[in-house]
């Protein structure tokens, strides 16, 4: 019951109503506050923010009011309105700590539950499911301490643990054997690092160099001993200031060492990237073409040729805003097609990947901010956020091999450095960490770590090496079915009711979100929505994803299947 859940439940109501029809609704979650999820936690520190502009939440829209079972739900209104949201276009886009979103979406779940309790046939309870049991047309839904009975299931259970990789084996081991180290994990649910944030005189190593390792990183330097003082408030250019010495480092590393992109300052400089209507529409049908006709497609040039003949557009428009560029648009075209199928590929276009990180990052930040010309992966990366929507929901149970299907998400996954970048104060905050000497990227690039008494001795090209007596885990599990631990998963596949779509990928399921079984044998009343179908759908991650028209078909689809039953 995470947004996800929540719009499943609302679409779900909105259907049943027009029929005039009662179920019985039983929802299961593991928070005290359903709607929410961890990733939208009331619970957690103001330090974790949300990664897309509040403008952009424009998609999270409100909610009719809906009669069902006797029982009048009011409407709930979007949430700019909830939030009074107004911003000029030269004003700078605003990220909020993710608990704002999430108290929008626990009080909309909330209306829902106070308007329905006096039926006995709305129930919620808080408990992990571990099992599901299919018992001739009926489903046996288990628990630690109990067990229900009921004819059809949804799981949008989002994020789920995986196998550790053999790295994290290996340091487990090690860890488990040293009581002076510590390793954590996951970095979530965050305040676990509490125990750590206060200490002095301590070295510690942040394993990726994503957003949940700002997360963490703004976590951790929030203190006691310094915060962070934003000095120009139209660059968000930011000191860190110690209160008191701390002798803190952070050591944050990845295997290609390479930083989040800062999204663009505000919506006048985003519309430059923006692609019109007519190109989208245009993108659209050409991602259909080559995903969901029969036609047998061995690569993906239907995404990259689309993607390039936008990108292309935008940045020869961009004229004295871009880096000086003499290519014809042909020419152009190609070295963006280069730069899709090669993410080494180099050119005076693209921004030179070998300096320091340090101003790498300064670099991105000023593009960003719209005061140095654009270089051509930044334009390509802000384009592709654009174009995702279309993407995601034009190739979703596209018709064409698991392996164009795997290429795509992998190539969409790599455009995340861009096009899901945080905010620009927070790679600011992250040079503010380096001048302050708290955070160190001389080691960010895939350095040589060995383990020893004293916990993590990370070793970098240049010789220099600096050990870490604690270790934080901030890569999140990619959604790979066959890796994932959780009791409930496990199970399943072990009952052949559920299976990949692609031995990386995950669970198989129809256009309306049911599963589809091992050789199809037996229709089977379960139905998945969201990261764990990662393969069947594309962009399950976002939050405006969780209130689309995916949960919208399963909602019909599900009415559809009442009737016939």
């Amino acid at each position: 019951m995470g947004p996800r859940g929540l719009y499943a439940l609302e679409c779900l109501l909105i259907a049943l109503s027009k029929d005039d029809k009662e179920i019985g609704i039983t929802l299961f979650d593991i928070t005290k506050s359903p709607g929410t999820s961890t990733v939208w936690s009331l619970l957690q520190p103001e330090s974790n923010w949300i990664n897309i502009t509040e403008r952009a939440l424009s998609g999270i829209e409100g909610r009719p009011q809906i009669t069902y079972g006797g029982c009048t739900i009011e409407a709930f209104p979007s949430y700019h309105e909830w939030c009074n949201f107004s911003q000029t276009i030269t004003e700078a886009d605003t990220f909020p700590p993710r608990r704002k979103v999430g108290d929008y979406l626990y009080q909309r779940y909330k209306s829902i539950e106070e308007a329905l309790q006096v039926l006995t046939s709305f129930k919620f309870y808080q408990s992990t499911i571990t099992a599901l049991n299919l018992k001739n047309d009926s489903i046996e839904i288990i628990s630690k301490d109990n067990q229900w009975t009921c004819d059809d299931v949804l799981l949008t259970i989002g994020h789920q643990p995986t196998e550790s990789s053999e790295q994290l084996k290996t340091w487990q081991s090690h860890g488990a054997s040293n009581t002076s180290i510590s390793l954590f994990n996951t970095a979530y649910p965050i305040d676990q690092l509490k125990e750590i944030k206060n200490q002095q005189a301590i070295n510690i190593g942040i394993r990726g160099f994503g957003l949940a390792m700002i997360d963490v990183m703004r976590y951790l330097t929030i203190t006691d001993f310094g915060n962070f003082k934003v000095i120009n408030p139209e660059t968000f250019e930011t000191i860190y200031y110690k209160v008191k010495e701390q002798h803190l480092k952070l050591v944050p590393f990845s295997l290609d060492g390479l930083p989040l992109v800062p999204k663009p300052l505000n919506a006048r400089i985003d519309h430059w990237y923006q692609p019109t209507s007519e190109e989208l529409e245009w993108f659209k049908s050409e991602i259909e073409n080559g995903a969901q006709h029969t036609t047998k497609t061995d690569s993906i040039d239907f995404l990259t040729h689309a993607i390039a003949r936008i990108a292309s557009r935008v940045f020869k428009d961009l004229k004295t805003k871009a880096v000086s560029n003499v290519l014809n648009k042909d020419e152009l075209h190609k070295v963006i097609l280069n730069w899709l199928e090669d993410e080494n590929y180099t050119h005076d276009l693209i921004q030179d990947q070998t300096i320091s990180t340090y101003k790498l990052i300064k670099d991105y930040i000023e593009m960003a901010l719209g005061t140095i010309p654009v270089s051509l992966d930044f334009c390509i990366g802000q384009v592709w956020r654009h174009c995702q929507p279309t993407l995601y929901k034009a190739f979703s149970h596209a018709k064409v091999d698991d392996a164009i299907i795997e290429q795509v998400i992998a190539l969409d996954e790599r455009s995340k450095r861009y096009s899901y970048g945080p905010p620009i104060e927070s790679m600011q905050q992250v040079l503010a960490l380096v001048d302050a000497d708290v955070l160190t990227l001389d080691f960010v690039n895939d350095p040589d770590i060995g383990l020893t008494d004293e916990g993590w001795n990370f070793t970098n090209a240049n010789k220099e090496s600096i050990t870490c007596s604690t270790m934080i885990n901030s890569v999140l599990d990619a959604p790979k079915l066959l890796e994932v631990t959780s009791p409930l998963i496990k199970n399943l596949l072990q009952n052949d009711l559920i299976q990949p779509i692609h031995s990386k990928l995950g669970i198989e399921t129809t256009a309306d979100g049911y599963v589809i079984t091992p050789d199809d044998k037996i229709d089977v009343p379960i139905a998945v929505l969201g990261r764990l179908a990662k393969g069947s759908v594309i962009g399950v991650d976002a939050i405006l994803e969780c209130f689309g028209p995916r949960i919208e078909d399963w909602a019909k689809a599900y009415v559809e299947r009442l009737k016939v039953n």
